[in-house]
C-alpha cells in the first residue's frame, strides 16, 4: 500500500457535526461599532482542548485548512486570512503543521463608504478540522456578527489582547537575511545568509531552524537536516512531498529560528517567497 493511500485512510476516522466537534470556534471583532469606508477586522477565534490541533493554510501531509465562505451587505468586501505562524502537531503518526490551543485568524473587511443602515449583519460558513489520533470535520457551519454603525470605529476592549497577540504572531518578510534554493528530484536546498551581520544573529547561534511550507512542496512529515557551509551560509535540505505541486518555480513559506533571527532576538518566524 502506498503511503499517500495511508496518509488518505489515516484522515477518514470521524467527522463529526459542530456540536461534537472538539474544537471551539467564534466569530468576533476588533471593533465594537464601524464606519462607513473605514477597514475594520473580524477574527475566527479557534480554541483546541489538549491533546487536539487545527491546520495552519497548509497543513502539510495530512489535514485541512480552516475556510470561510462569507455573506456581506452590499458594497463589503473581505480579504484574505491573516495567519499567525504554525507548530508542528501529530495527527495520529503523522506530522503536519497547525495550531494547538488558542489561536486566531483575522480576516480584514473594507465597508463602503456609504452605509444606509443602523446595523451590518456579516454571515459566515466555517469549514475545519479538529485532529488527535483521529480527525474530526465541521463543514460549513454558520456563524453570524452584527455591528453598529457609528461616525468612527471604536476598538472593543474585550477583543484587543486576541488580535494583538495574532498580530505579533504572524511572520513577516525580514531583509536581514536573503535565501535562495535549487531543486532536484527529491529535495530542495535552501541556503540562508545575512544580509545585515550587525543586527542577524550568527548562523550557529540560531539553534533549531525549520522551514513551514505553505503549498505543500515540503514532505512535513520526513526530517530536514542542516548544515553551516566554509563561507557562513547555512543550508537546509527540504524533502520533497509526493502530494505537492508539480514543478513549481517559487517555494513560499516560513522559517523558524529556535532563538530568534536577530542577535536581540527579534522574530521566531520570517515569510520567505
Amino acid at each position: 500500500m502506498t503511503r499517500l493511500l495511508l496518509i488518505l485512510l489515516a484522515l477518514l476516522p470521524l467527522t463529526a457535526p459542530a456540536a461534537e466537534n472538539p474544537l471551539k470556534v467564534r466569530l468576533i471583532s476588533e471593533s465594537s461599532t464601524i464606519a462607513p469606508g473605514k477597514p475594520f477586522r473580524l477574527g475566527l477565534h479557534l480554541n483546541a482542548p489538549d491533546g487536539f490541533h487545527s491546520y495552519w493554510k497548509h497543513p502539510g501531509i495530512v489535514g485541512y485548512a480552516t475556510r470561510a465562505k462569507w455573506t456581506l451587505p452590499p458594497g463589503f468586501t473581505a480579504g484574505e486570512i491573516q495567519w499567525p505562524a504554525p507548530q508542528l502537531v501529530k495527527m495520529a503518526e503523522y506530522t503536519a503543521q497547525g495550531y494547538r490551543g488558542e489561536t486566531l485568524l483575522i480576516i480584514p473587511i473594507t465597508p463602503p463608504a456609504s452605509i444606509t443602515t443602523e446595523t451590518v449583519t456579516i454571515d459566515a460558513k466555517v469549514s475545519w478540522m479538529c485532529c488527535s489520533n483521529s480527525c474530526h470535520h465541521a463543514n460549513n457551519i454558520p456563524f453570524t456578527i452584527t455591528l453598529p454603525v457609528a461616525d468612527s470605529p471604536t476598538p472593543d476592549p474585550a477583543t484587543a489582547t486576541l488580535f494583538a497577540t495574532s498580530d505579533a504572531n504572524t511572520p513577516k518578510p525580514d531583509p536581514t537575511w536573503s535565501t535562495s534554493f535549487t531543486r532536484n528530484e527529491k529535495s530542495i536546498t535552501l541556503t540562508l545568509k545575512p544580509t545585515d551581520p550587525e543586527n542577524a544573529r550568527p548562523i550557529e547561534n540560531l539553534g533549531t531552524v525549520r522551514f513551514y511550507t505553505a503549498d505543500g512542496q515540503i514532505d512535513t512529515d520526513q526530517p530536514q537536516t542542516s548544515k553551516i557551509l566554509p563561507d557562513g551560509t547555512l543550508q537546509l535540505t527540504l524533502p520533497i512531498s509526493d502530494i505537492g505541486p508539480k514543478n513549481p518555480s517559487s517555494l513560499p513559506g516560513l522559517l523558524h529560528a529556535q532563538h530568534g533571527w536577530h542577535k536581540n532576538g527579534g522574530p521566531t518566524h520570517i515569510e520567505i517567497k
